[in-house]
């Protein structure tokens, strides 16, 4: 096999991984919902602390698969052929920013639950 087949083959098992740990995050996602519920209709400290610990994980975790989709993009653009369409730079270039974009968000993100003191700040996030 050739070492880009290995390098595209080696990118589908990553990603295969980042699908297991997002499931995980859903699972984490659907108990932070509960807990906030709790804490809205009973006003349950610990369950708003654990909520918004629980989401503040979840950001951070999701924050490094955005960073290695930024690091995939990078390195699918360096690897462009000298011969490749335009169509194929462009579209090359436009994944490079949308994860960029993703990145920034999942940042802003965990800014936002780190800094927010009441629910109010936040609007329940």
């Amino acid at each position: 096999m050739t070492n880009t087949i290995l390098n595209r083959l080696k990118g589908t098992n990553i990603r295969d991984i980042i699908w297991i740990v997002y499931f995980f995050l859903i699972i984490a996602n659907l108990y932070s919902d509960y807990l906030q519920r709790d804490y809205i209709c009973n006003h349950n400290l610990k369950s708003r602390d654990l909520f918004r610990n629980i989401n503040k994980y979840v950001l951070i975790v999701a924050f490094f698969i955005y960073l290695y989709f930024v690091y995939d993009s990078y390195e699918s653009i360096k690897n462009l052929q000298n011969n490749a369409s335009d169509k194929k730079v462009f579209l090359t270039h436009l994944a490079l920013i949308s994860a960029i974009l993703f990145l920034i968000a999942g940042a802003l993100n965990i800014f936002i639950q780190n800094n927010s003191i009441t629910d109010d700040d936040i609007g329940l996030i």
